[in-house]
C-alpha cells in the first residue's frame, strides 16, 4: 500500500505515514489522476469549514456577542492533520454579483418612474391649473405665472387659463400684459361680461376715462352696457329737432345722466362753448346751427350732437276790422281786432299805412264823407301785413 499524499510505501498496520506523517489512506490502485481527484475533495471540504466559521464570526460579531478565546486542544496523537502547505487564511467573504445587478435595475425603475411621474405633470393641463392656484393662495406669483403659461402653452384655446393668467397680472399691477389678454377675451365667446369688468377695473385704475367713454358707446351688449353707464356721454339730444319753422321757437338739449351739455349757435366747437342751462331762443329769419356735447363727471367729452334751424316767420294776416265798409247816416267806430305781439297802423286818405302812421288804439270814428281805410299790422319782428283798405261813406 502506499501514501496518497507522498506516494511512499507503507508498513503494514501504520496510521500515519512514515514520511510525509500525513494520515495513511489506503488505495488499493495507486494513480496520478485518483491523487489529484482525493486532494480536491480534501480542499473543498477544508474551504467549506472555513467558510463557515467566517460566518458564524460576522454574525456574532454584527450581535454584539463577544468571541471567546478559543483554546488549541492538544493534538490527539491518531487526529487528522492537515496537509503541510495546504491551509490558507480566511479571507473576506465575496458578495454575489447578481446582488449588485438588482440594486442597479431597482435605481433605473425608480429613476424612470420619476422621470415619468414629472413628464406627465409637465403635460398635464389640469396639473398645471392646481400648482398655480396653489401657488397663488401661498403668494407665490412667480411660480404661478409660470403654471399658468405652460397651462396656455398645452391649451392655447383655453379661456379660463387666460382669466386666471390676467388676474395674477392685475394683482400684479402688470396692467399692459392684463390689458392684451382681456381685450381677447372681451372679444371671445366666454364670459365676456367678467372680461369687460376686469378691463374697466384696469382703465378707472390708469385713468383711461376716455377709453372707456369710447368702449361704451361701441358696446352692443346690455348688460356690458349697463358697466360702462357711468362712463358714457351721451349725445345731447335736441327738441325740437332741426328743421325749417315758421313760429317763434326755442330749443332745450338734453344730456345723459350725471352729464353737462355744451353748445353754440355759430357753429364753432362746442368744448369751448356755453353751458346748457335754459332754453335757447332761436332769432327768426335767420339759419342757425347748433352744435352741442355732453360732458360726463370724469371730464371726458362724448360725442356731438348737431341740428340746423331756420326760422321763417309768415307775415301777419289782414287785419279784421267791424264793420269793414259801408254807408253810415249818424255817428260811427270802427274797431281792430290787434292779434297779440303785434300793432295796427292806419291812413284815412288811401295812401299805405306804415309804421309812422297812425297807430290804432282804440275805436276809430269815421269821418263825413266818402273815405278810404287803409290798415296793416306789424308784429314783434318787424313782419308786416298786407294792406286792408276798406270804404266808409257818412252822410251826417
Amino acid at each position: 500500500m502506499r501514501c496518497a499524499n507522498c506516494g511512499a510505501e507503507l508498513k503494514v498496520g501504520c496510521v500515519y505515514c512514515s514520511v510525509c506523517g500525513k494520515e495513511a489512506q489506503i488505495v488499493s490502485d495507486y494513480s496520478l489522476l485518483e491523487e489529484d481527484f482525493l486532494k480536491g475533495l480534501l480542499k473543498e471540504k477544508k474551504q467549506t469549514l472555513q467558510k463557515a466559521k467566517q460566518g458564524i464570526a460576522k454574525k456574532n460579531a454584527k450581535q454584539g456577542t463577544p468571541q471567546k478565546a478559543k483554546q488549541v486542544a492538544p493534538r490527539k496523537k491518531n487526529a487528522k492533520q492537515p496537509p503541510a502547505g495546504r491551509q490558507k487564511a480566511k479571507g473576506k467573504r465575496k458578495k454575489p454579483v447578481w446582488a449588485f445587478v438588482m440594486v442597479g435595475i431597482l435605481i433605473l425603475l425608480l429613476a424612470g418612474i420619476v422621470i415619468l411621474v414629472h413628464y406627465a405633470q409637465d403635460h398635464s393641463y389640469d396639473y398645471q391649473i392646481k400648482k398655480a392656484e396653489e401657488y397663488q393662495e401661498s403668494k407665490d406669483y412667480g411660480k404661478a405665472e409660470q403654471c399658468l403659461k405652460r397651462a396656455l402653452e398645452l391649451d392655447s384655446t383655453s379661456e379660463d387659463a387666460k382669466m386666471r393668467l390676467a388676474k395674477l397680472y392685475i394683482l400684479r399691477e402688470q396692467d399692459s400684459s392684463a390689458l392684451a389678454l382681456l381685450q381677447e377675451l372681451a372679444e371671445g365667446t366666454g364670459n365676456r361680461k367678467e372680461a369687460y369688468g376686469l378691463l374697466i377695473q384696469v382703465y378707472a385704475r390708469q385713468k383711461e376715462y376716455g377709453i372707456l367713454e369710447q368702449m361704451s358707446r361701441e358696446a352692443e351688449d346690455e348688460e356690458i352696457q349697463k358697466l360702462l353707464v357711468e362712463y358714457r356721454a351721451e349725445p345731447p339730444v335736441f327738441d325740437p329737432e332741426g328743421g325749417n319753422y315758421e313760429e317763434e321757437l326755442s330749443v332745450e338739449l338734453s344730456g345723459g345722466e350725471g352729464c353737462e351739455v355744451y353748445y353754440t349757435t355759430d357753429g364753432s366747437d362746442p368744448r369751448k362753448g356755453e353751458r346748457y342751462q335754459r332754453p335757447i331762443p332761436l332769432e327768426p329769419g335767420k339759419s342757425i346751427r347748433i352744435r352741442a356735447v355732453s360732458c360726463n363727471k370724469f371730464g371726458v367729452y362724448g360725442d356731438e350732437a348737431e341740428e340746423r334751424f331756420l326760422i321763417k316767420l309768415q307775415k301777419p294776416a289782414t287785419p279784421y276790422v267791424s264793420p269793414s265798409g259801408g254807408s253810415f247816416y249818424s255817428p260811427q267806430a270802427v274797431t281792430v281786432n290787434v292779434p297779440e305781439g303785434c300793432k295796427a297802423y292806419y291812413t284815412w286818405d288811401g295812401t299805405p299805412p306804415t309804421k309812422e302812421s297812425s297807430q290804432y288804439e282804440e275805436p276809430i270814428s269815421i269821418p263825413e264823407g266818402n273815405n278810404v281805410l287803409s290798415l296793416i299790422l306789424v308784429d314783434k319782428y318787424g313782419m308786416v301785413s298786407e294792406v286792408l283798405k276798406c270804404n266808409y261813406i257818412y252822410i251826417p
